[in-house]
């Protein structure tokens, strides 16, 4: 990569925090599930559920 395109990286980095030529769901890190995730895939819902919607 040349010089500027290097700078430019940088930058972009800089102001956003990471490399938006990929995001976190395209990462081989993304939706790593540990041992209560895969018990209940649902568990998120479950917990973040409002209240009117009943259980």
């Amino acid at each position: 990569m040349s010089e500027p395109a290097d700078r430019m990286r940088r930058r972009i980095e800089e102001i956003f925090g990471d490399d938006p030529s990929t995001t976190a769901d395209e990462r081989a890190d993304y939706g790593a599930a540990d041992e209560r995730d895969t018990a209940d895939p649902d568990r998120w819902f479950t917990e973040n559920r409002p209240p009117h919607h009943g259980g």
